[in-house]
């Protein structure tokens, strides 16, 4: 084995760090940064990259994929397609990729996106390809807010939920009580109906104590739960989708 030190293929300020789990960094080339800005939550950085397309990073993890988008939008969006729901609470969903893949359905009639960040939506809109023809279809109404809170406190009944967030804020709310609200307020308001990104099938890369508490939340308070796994190539393993209530 030669211990000459390989080349590094580009410079270092010409690519995204993506960490899916502690102890692998995967390193994706922008071959062109078109957004690299800090909002008052998170990084946000749009690139163009020779495998994947344009693709959207929150805090350095990989949301969004031009190669694979709709690959994981079917999967999480794919159960409230075929059971024909017409309104659907999206909680998050800046990138626009939910409801690209949820305005497919002829059946569907509204849809609500609640996504704290005005400036993923603001940026996506402008450089994530159907973005901004998915916003301003006259079937969807986005508001700015903590979906959590917004669920909790509205008087609005809907079909079904998609819960598009980004890992962190499970991170921040891994007790109990957050999961226990949160599908208490989709049994009550959203029909008991919900699809949720759950994360990698790869036991090293989610918290097992995570999952254990999402679990046994969704099962006090929701029935008829069912995972799905796919593939996702940017992601680099096989993920998981939850459904609960469709069946």
């Amino acid at each position: 084995m030669s211990m000459r030190q390989a080349k590094v293929c580009f410079k270092k300020a010409s690519y995204v760090v993506y960490q899916p789990y502690p102890g692998l960094h995967l390193a994706y080339h922008a071959r062109r940064f078109l957004v690299s800005a800090r909002s008052n939550y998170q990084r946000i950085d749009i690139i163009d990259n020779e495998a994947y397309g344009r693709m959207l990073f929150l805090d350095g993890n990989v949301q969004h994929t031009q190669y694979d988008a709709k690959v994981f939008r079917d999967a999480l969006c794919g159960e409230a397609k075929r059971r024909k729901i017409a309104r659907i609470f999206v909680l998050g969903g800046g990138s626009g990729q939910t409801v690209i893949s949820l305005l497919e359905s002829t059946s569907v009639n509204q849809v609500t996106v609640v996504e704290i960040d005005p400036a993923v939506i603001k940026y996506c809109t402008q450089y994530v390809e159907g973005a901004k023809h998915a916003f301003s279809d006259p079937r969807v109404t986005v508001v700015i807010d903590d979906a959590f809170s917004f669920l909790h406190s509205t008087n609005e009944e809907f079909d079904s939920a998609i819960i598009d967030l980004t890992e962190e804020p499970f991170h921040i709310g891994k007790e109990s009580k957050t999961l226990n609200q949160l599908y208490a307020d989709i049994r009550k308001k959203c029909n008991g109906r919900c699809s949720q990104y759950v994360g990698s099938e790869v036991n090293l890369s989610y918290n097992p104590r995570f999952r254990r508490l999402l679990e046994s939340a969704a099962r006090k308070h929701l029935s008829k739960i069912q995972y799905e796994s796919t593939f996702i190539p940017s992601f680099g393993a096989p993920h998981v989708i939850m459904h609960a209530g469709y069946s």
